[in-house]
């Protein structure tokens, strides 16, 4: 029985003080990893599908919400501290 091969797409999107919908993945992510260089300093953040609604893990906070997986990418809310305002956030996602 063969496995289907795993898929990684990397990508970036400029932080804001709004909800950000990252609609460009081909696919729905199975885990999402997040960095942030907001200047003083660098934020970073993990999402996988196994975590219940849109809880994250932060180096900021520990459990952080805000992430939430969607079937061609991604959603980071307004607050979450990954989504910092005008800083570039670079994601690698995997199915």
């Amino acid at each position: 029985m063969a496995s289907g091969a795993q898929q990684r797409f990397k990508g970036s999107f400029v932080g804001a003080a709004a909800d950000i919908d990252v609609a460009t993945v081909p696919f729905r992510p199975r885990t999402i990893k997040l960095w942030a260089d907001s200047g003083a300093a660098i934020e970073h953040g993990y999402k996988s599908d196994e975590m219940a609604g849109d809880a994250y893990l932060s180096t900021t906070t520990g459990t952080d919400a805000g992430v939430t997986i969607n079937d061609d990418g991604f959603t980071v809310a307004n607050g979450a501290d990954i989504n910092v305002a005008a800083a570039t956030v670079y994601f690698e996602c995997e199915n």
